[in-house]
């Protein structure tokens, strides 16, 4: 698959920058969409426009991908779970034929992206430069081991480029009114004077009992509380690639004839470096060619092109540099310009005027570099590094093969598997799927540990590749189900709940109280000392206070403006503390706070988000959408 290629090709940086660059427009769809031709059984139609269980297959994976790099071993976690997978999938699916929607509706409103503006977008993508500037080489090289040509990456960057400019018509045309704004930012910038009387629940701990018959009803009542994990020991053998490829080496002579042979992995196509003046179209077509060629006839009367290009070349970047452009072979400029480019014989000769979609060229050849094969010292590091790499992969490989066979061939323990690849047993204590030790804390190997299958038949697993170039074979060698934990075992946590919420109902009595004498005005200073509490104030209370517990700060700001009394509420806290609180006073900002244009701009995303949805709901009320589940089923 294109992604793949893309990780096993650019590798570290450059494989996360194009990976980041491609999913830009095919997050979902995958480079695939674009490249597969349809199958005949789809998965969908949108307006009989076929989805094909490639296409979904494709954007399902990419998905996957970028959800792993994402979210790490809780993404593994939740990949155990089909109903979990089917939903993703399905939602992968549903995303391609919203794109399709788009790009339809795209289509019918004739919006298009010329050539150049490709060009200058992908020339100016940092994963294709060199030292700052635009890499010509860079950019075939790592296109190519994506499963690219140089015309199916430029129109999958057109397609994105539509659906950009189609988004932002749409998106664009938001906004947020500042009466809506200001008054989220006074909301947000509100403060509160408050009164607070804290009864922990603690305090009242030593007034309450707990018997065995509560003890006993509790347990039984809340059973799934105390369950013991399933837990399991094992033997493995662990493969390591880096282990194999320690002794291996590539004399000079292998890097020498693996060149000698293999010539046509060097080989450099012809490129091409030249200047050029840019007279646009503008609306009057006649005016810009007369121009090109005034131009044109002022180069052949011995005109200055370096001069004549920063005067009046519309490409102001090439212009500052008397209209020079980096080097490039076929398949990169617009096909007029290129044809021009590459009919032109030698140094300092002129073309005539070329007619583009962008305007009217003079183009000046500056230097050819012919097609040649890379000399052996430009290439002898990487392809030593090449060569290790490959003899890596195949002692890595064998001895995958070797211990699959080995294994298979002796299921019931994994003593002959490990003579047959030299490797030693590896024993684990118990473990549950959530303290799993690395390396057996991969998702796969759990899902293979903990299946009924390897205990019912005591047999060996299959190889299991847990990445990085590591791969283990494993035998479940004890089993513990899942159980409900001994009365004794649990018998002081359960006592510690029923206590706590015993205290917590003491502690809402006595808060009840002192409520309602606080709602009637009365003077409480001499309760609160009886009970050893006493009163907290919290002047200009905001949302974001740090002095307080965030979900007690959530619920004084709930609490109803007071009136001519003060509000008075009392407060439950998730550890069972009571919490009375007196609303005193509500104030409002006089001016708009330096969040005021950070809202505005959250509220516009927000509405263009809204504005996003609801575009894309009547595109599907108005479209013929079919879902073919058998072909969606067989694709999973």
């Amino acid at each position: 698959m294109m992604m793949d290629k893309l990780r096993e090709g650019a590798q570290g940086k450059v494989a996360k920058g194009i990976l980041g660059l491609i999913i830009l427009s095919f997050a979902l769809a995958g480079v695939g969409s674009y490249v597969n031709s349809p199958a005949k059984n789809a998965v969908a139609s949108v307006n009989d426009n076929e989805i094909s269980p490639q296409t979904l297959e494709n954007a399902y994976r990419n998905e996957r991908a970028r959800l792993e790099a994402q979210m790490g071993d809780a993404f593994n976690q939740l990949a155990d779970n089909p109903e979990y997978i089917k939903q993703l999938r399905r939602s992968v699916l549903d995303r391609l034929i919203d794109q399709a929607l788009l790009d339809a509706k795209a289509h019918d409103l004739g919006l298009r992206i010329g050539d150049e503006q490709i060009k200058q977008a992908i020339t100016a993508m940092p994963e294709f430069q060199q030292n700052g500037k635009f890499d010509n080489d860079r950019y075939l090289q790592l296109i190519r081991r994506a499963g690219m040509s140089p015309e199916m990456f430029r129109d999958s960057i057109r397609q994105d480029m539509i659906r950009q400019q189609l988004m932002g018509a749409l998106l664009g045309t938001e906004f947020v009114l500042g009466g809506e704004a200001s008054s989220l930012d006074k909301l947000y910038q509100q403060s509160r004077d408050v009164r607070l009387v804290r009864l922990p629940a603690e305090s009242y701990l030593d007034q309450v009992q707990v018997s065995d018959e509560e003890i006993k009803q509790f347990y039984a009542a809340n059973q799934p509380r105390f369950m013991n994990d399933e837990r399991i020991r094992v033997d493995y053998l662990l493969l390591d690639a880096a282990d194999l490829a320690k002794d291996i080496q590539v004399t000079d002579q292998d890097v020498r004839d693996y060149y000698d042979q293999h010539q046509e992995q060097f080989q450099r196509n012809e490129r091409r470096r030249v200047a050029h003046i840019l007279i646009p179209l503008g609306k009057d077509e006649k005016a810009a060619e007369k121009k090109a060629e005034d131009d044109l006839a002022a180069l052949n009367g011995g005109a200055d092109f370096a001069e004549l290009a920063k005067r009046d070349s519309s490409d102001t970047f090439s212009a500052k540099k008397g209209g020079e452009l980096d080097w490039f072979e076929k398949g990169v400029m617009d096909p007029a310009f290129e044809k021009a480019a590459f009919a032109l014989a030698k140094e300092g000769e002129l073309s005539g005027v070329v007619k583009s979609q962008f305007g009217y060229h003079i183009i000046k050849l500056l230097g050819v570099e012919p097609a040649a094969v890379r000399p052996f010292d430009e290439v002898q590091a990487d392809t030593r590094e090449r060569l290790q790499k490959d003899k890596a992969r195949e002692r890595y490989f064998a001895a995958q093969q070797k211990l699959a066979d080995a294994s298979f061939e002796n299921p019931d323990s994994l003593d002959a598997a490990a003579k047959a690849v030299d490797l030693k047993v590896i024993s684990s204590d118990y473990f549950s799927q959530a303290t799993a030790p690395a390396p057996l804390n991969d998702a796969k190997v759990l899902s293979a540990a903990f299946s009924e299958m390897l205990r019912e038949e005591n047999t060996n697993s299959d190889v299991i590749e847990i990445g990085d170039g590591k791969a283990l074979v494993l035998h479940v060698m004890d089993h513990k189900p899942k159980a409900v934990k001994a009365l004794d075992e649990v018998r002081e946590l359960i006592v510690t709940d029923i206590k706590r919420s015993k205290a917590s109902e003491v502690a809402r009595s006595k808060g009840q109280e002192l409520l309602g004498k606080l709602k009637s005005g009365a003077e409480v200073n001499q309760e609160l000392s009886a009970l050893n509490l006493k009163l907290e104030e919290h002047k200009g209370l905001t949302r974001f206070a740090q002095e307080l517990d965030q979900s007690l700060v959530a619920q004084i700001f709930r609490m109803p403006h007071p009136a001519k009394q003060p509000s008075v509420e009392l407060l439950t806290q998730s550890n069972g503390d009571q919490v009375i609180v007196a609303l005193d006073k509500v104030s409002q900002p006089e001016k708009p706070s330096q969040m005021a244009e950070l809202i505005k701009g959250q509220m516009g995303q927000s509405k263009a988000q809204a504005d996003y949805k609801a575009f894309v709901d009547s595109l599907r009320k108005a479209a013929k959408i079919e879902y073919f589940a058998a072909q969606e089923a067989a694709v999973e």
